[in-house]
């Protein structure tokens, strides 16, 4: 009887939570949406062997239902096909060693991403920090072994600060984010691509339209000291929302008015699966240079369709 008493009051308390605290409701990341995930803790509690000790049902609890604080980053995806133009296999053999093997141009694409944030307001100025860290793999998938082509690692952590409510009402300038990346491919010589950037966020957002303009200092490892002139010295993404179509696009440039401007240009296109609230159809392009740390200075067209989990 007693633990069915407790039972009865933890889910009461879980749904007194979720329907009288508007903020945190409004911020919650689900894992699949609101109503299946709250089925699936009812479900979850119903068949629980409760402890006694207090303490212990607490963690029971924390350990079954809590994400840590842990949540979505930059984008996470898995697109099966991507097409690009460029051929990787007749690249340089004493540049690229070992790029013989990559004789694909349709080849599998995936990325993971998450962040914690863990502090807010140590400076009196509603600020968060945070730290995240994003992994991208290009995989060979249709080639004989199945090798990876490439891997980008990029941990990193930032300060974000909401603006005042009288210039957001001014400019619709939401809020700034200074942060410190480094990325790189963990490979040796000559294949070694490296780089430590310093950022600036401006994000701005009008009605159904965000808007965040970056502008960043890079210090790059020897093998890709020139990458700047190829990636410039910041981006442009603008996303807008029209129902629950998603369109997104980035842009880059180096900013040289003459025969060496370089830069490049990203369009993507993202709609829920059966009206899922973190899986998406999606669909991404790219043109230009700089599609992964390997490919700076190497432009090629990308084409892919697949799925995205967080947006």
């Amino acid at each position: 009887m007693k633990q069915l008493l407790w039972l009865l009051f933890l889910n009461s308390a879980l749904i007194a939570i979720e329907d009288n605290t508007s903020m945190r409701a409004d911020k919650q990341v689900y894992h699949i949406d609101p109503v299946t995930d709250k089925e699936m803790q009812k479900f979850r509690l119903e068949h629980l062997n409760m402890p006694s000790n207090s303490e212990e049902r607490q963690l029971l609890v924390s350990t079954m239902f809590s994400n840590f604080g842990i949540l979505p980053h930059n984008k996470t995806f898995l697109i099966p096909f991507s097409y690009t133009t460029e051929n990787y296999k007749k690249r340089n053999s004493v540049q690229y060693p070992g790029y013989h093997v990559f004789d694909r141009n349709i080849e599998t694409e995936f990325q993971i991403s998450f962040k914690k944030t863990f502090t807010y307001d140590l400076l009196g100025l509603n600020e968060t920090l945070s730290l995240g860290y994003t992994q991208e793999v290009w995989w060979q998938l249709y080639a004989n072994s199945a090798p990876f082509r490439e891997t980008n690692y990029r941990p990193e952590f930032w300060i974000t600060i909401p603006t005042t409510r009288e210039l957001d009402l001014q400019s619709g300038l939401k809020d700034i984010s200074i942060g410190f990346l480094h990325e790189s491919n963990g490979l040796g010589e000559p294949l070694s691509r490296e780089l430590n950037q310093v950022y600036t966020d401006l994000d701005f957002q009008y009605n159904d339209l965000l808007i965040q303009l970056r502008g960043w200092y890079i210090h790059a490892g020897r093998e890709n000291k020139d990458i700047t002139s190829y990636l410039g010295y910041g981006h442009l993404k603008v996303k807008y929302l029209y129902g629950q179509h998603q369109f997104e696009l980035m842009l880059r440039d180096n900013l040289y008015f003459n025969s060496n401007n370089r830069g490049s240009i990203e369009g993507e296109w993202s709609y829920p699966i059966n009206n899922s609230k973190n899986n998406f159809w999606y669909l991404k392009g790219f043109s230009g240079y700089g599609a992964s740390l390997m490919d700076y200075n190497h432009r090629q067209n990308r084409l892919g369709i697949g799925l995205l989990f967080s947006r």
